[in-house]
């Protein structure tokens, strides 16, 4: 079958978990005997050809890339997210590509930088349209709903809201990796006459050294990786464990974004912080073969973090928020632990307890990595070939 797979970002420019999903889909797509293109941004419209698999990169009119988004203010994004959702050189983009490709189906994800034109462009050509939910960016520009702000406060999301759910209609097939985010678009009212499945997101396989013991001889290592953002609760999180008396820990911080240079200097000098920076995808491997436990504090909403699988897949225990679709991952004294969102005390809580109680954490280990089996990448593609059917 000749599958289209869209999505905002692609290599170079991946940003998140969704990337790694998409790029974990393709590979498993293509293992299982499918034809594969994708149509991705780019700094220019080229045609990328890597042996069969063929990468479409258009550049949609517009302010700015969506690939810059992050370094922008809001007073410009604001008319750029009017542009992005009513993108006509973007939809006419795309039906070029699909004219000449003719896929049987195609799989969208992420279309914040492409536009909402496309699923209606998809109706228009008759093409069979299943579409994965991330994040909440159809309700809300930014894609983020913070604990304790759930309802909207400016008019403007709740006309976003209503236009994205008549630009996006009923596809064929709604996928989400939560019951959380699928039951919030519903009860919206999106998607009122498609087919919905919950397939938690897809992992590869076991990684080297799972169970490798902590060598930094330091006690217990905790791990944040992830984007450097005060929405994914990093700056919380510092400010927590500068607290903590106890010097039995190391805390390493993975990754990039617009506070990395004040988490830098609210660490500096406390030995217990390590903060690496960027770390390709392929080098976390390294990283997480260190770590007793992964912390993934979020303050905004989450449907089912990538890094929650990743961690998983070493055999490392999560420390997370309660919030959104992470307690369908994380099973308190099973494979890690959840709490507030927000909450100091009840995350100091339980790190303490993990550092008097360690030998529970190496229990956790095994229970971590069993969980991976039922993210399998080739069980997901089984039951999306299932689903997609003849």
């Amino acid at each position: 079958m000749k599958i289209c797979v869209i999505n905002s970002l692609f290599e170079p420019y991946s940003r998140g978990g969704v990337e790694v999903v998409v790029e974990n889909l393709i590979e498993g797509l293509r293992m299982a005997g499918h034809e594969v293109f994708l149509i991705t941004l780019g700094r220019k419209k080229e045609k990328e050809t890597i042996g069969p698999f063929v990468i479409y990169r258009i550049k949609p009119l517009n302010i700015f890339s969506f690939i810059d988004i992050q370094k922008k203010p809001f007073f410009i994004r604001a008319p750029w997210h009017v542009i992005d959702t009513l993108n006509i050189s973007s939809a006419g983009q795309i039906q070029k590509i699909l004219e000449n490709e003719r896929p049987s189906v195609v799989m969208t994800h992420n279309l914040k930088g492409i536009g909402y034109l496309v699923p209606r462009l998809l109706k228009k050509m008759k093409i069979k349209h299943i579409h994965y939910t991330h994040d909440v960016q159809l309700s809300r520009p930014s894609g983020l709903i913070f604990y304790g702000q759930e309802k909207p406060f400016l008019i403007m999301d709740k006309i976003y809201e209503k236009l994205c759910r008549y630009l996006f209609g009923s596809p064929e097939i709604i996928i989400s990796p939560s019951r959380w985010l699928m039951d919030y678009y519903v009860k919206r009212g999106f998607f009122y006459n498609s087919k919905k499945a919950v397939l938690p997101n897809p992992i590869k396989g076991a990684k080297e050294n799972i169970f490798k013991e902590n060598q930094d001889g330091n006690g217990i290592t905790f791990l944040y990786v992830g984007q450097v953002e005060r929405s994914k609760g990093i700056e919380f999180l510092v400010k927590s464990m500068k607290n903590m008396e106890e010097k039995n820990w190391v805390m390493k911080i993975v990754g990039e974004g617009s506070i990395i240079d004040q988490i830098r200097e609210m660490t500096y000098g406390d030995g217990r912080f390590q903060i690496y920076g960027y770390v390709k995808h392929s080098g976390l491997s390294g990283v997480f073969n260190q770590a007793d436990f992964t912390i993934v504090p979020s303050l905004c909403y989450e449907n089912s973090p990538t890094v929650i699988y990743e961690s998983f897949s070493h055999g490392v225990p999560v420390i997370a928020s309660d919030i959104g679709g992470v307690a369908e991952l994380v099973k308190d004294h099973v494979n890690g632990f959840t709490f507030v969102p927000g909450n100091k005390e009840n995350l100091v809580e339980i790190m303490r307890h993990c550092l008097a109680h360690p030998e529970e954490g190496q229990k956790m280990r095994q229970n971590a990595f069993n969980a991976m089996r039922d993210f399998s990448l080739e069980k997901y593609v089984k039951e999306i070939t299932k689903i997609i059917g003849p």
